[in-house]
């Protein structure tokens, strides 16, 4: 991922497309899942505003995707970091977000979004609500991005 912060308007986030180096197992040593990553999502999801704690969880059986699993309601979402789809993906924040989500440091930010299984068995993801963390704090926020018009609410996944 390579970050880019903007001065006084809005912070630009612009993500590579780069295959990432398979993460460390993701199953604990009595054969579950290892816990995920909690993330706080002080406004809930778009459409799940009630809906703030979720869980980040990963499984080498998904892998790219991810699952993010709600610890307050019963609620899951697949989920996919949007370089596995998309070249060149850019989401620009307003200076809310980037206080909302406390992003001090750039390399700090996370983004992933929310993919949807078609029953023609196709896969397509929502860049224009993407979700960014801060995975150090583990604030979290769906955000609709300034530069939402140039994004697509179904790309495929080229499957």
């Amino acid at each position: 991922m390579l970050c880019h912060w903007e001065n006084s308007c809005h912070a630009m986030l612009t993500i590579e497309h780069k295959q990432q180096e398979k993460a460390e197992s993701t199953t604990a040593p009595d054969g579950g899942l290892k816990p995920g990553l909690p993330l706080h999502f002080a406004s809930g999801l778009l459409g799940f505003e009630a809906n703030k704690q979720f869980e980040l969880i990963s499984d080498e059986e998904l892998n790219p995707f991810q699952w993010l699993n709600g610890v307050d309601a019963d609620q899951s979402f697949l989920v996919i970091q949007p370089a596995f789809a998309v070249e060149n993906y850019t989401v620009e924040l307003s200076d809310d977000d980037v206080a909302m989500l406390e992003l001090q440091n750039q390399a700090d930010a996370v983004v992933t979004c929310i993919a949807t299984y078609h029953p023609d068995e196709s896969v397509t993801i929502n860049l224009k609500g993407p979700i960014i963390y801060n995975q150090k704090t583990g604030e979290a926020r769906q955000i609709v991005p300034l530069n939402a018009a140039d994004l697509s609410l179904s790309h495929p996944m080229g499957n």
